[in-house]
């Protein structure tokens, strides 16, 4: 199953690398990963050249606030034009665990409607 992770973000960028990361180190790695930028020219550069490959979309402010619904919908449009078959919204300040993708695919193969629990890093 094409299963693609989309985060939305604006400023975090450690947080976004550290997702990054995590998902690098899973047991199995999305196939496809959208980063939606909502007006925040730098996280192209703070995305290039690592795994995996962020296909980032830019989206700017509306009346002054972040687009959200907007990004969720711009992300899923990206992913599934580019043939994903599974949709995973991953906060941008959350860190997969290695076997997060692995388990939604895992699970959507059921054809449930998935929603996973979150744990808390210690300090």
């Amino acid at each position: 199953m094409r299963t693609a992770v989309i985060t939305l973000a604006a400023g975090r960028h450690s947080h976004l690398i550290l997702q990054q990361d995590g998902l690098a180190s899973g047991t199995c790695r999305p196939d496809h990963y959208v980063v939606v930028s909502m007006a925040d020219p730098d996280i192209p550069r703070h995305t290039a050249g690592r795994d995996p490959v962020a296909d980032v979309a830019c989206l700017a402010l509306i009346e002054g606030r972040l687009p959200l619904a907007a990004a969720r919908n711009a992300g899923a449009a990206r992913a599934l034009a580019a043939g994903a078959e599974l949709l995973v919204f991953l906060d941008v300040d959350c860190v997969p665990g290695p076997t997060l993708v692995q388990r939604y695919a895992e699970a959507a193969a059921e054809g449930a409607l998935l929603c996973g629990t979150v744990a808390y890093l210690p300090p």
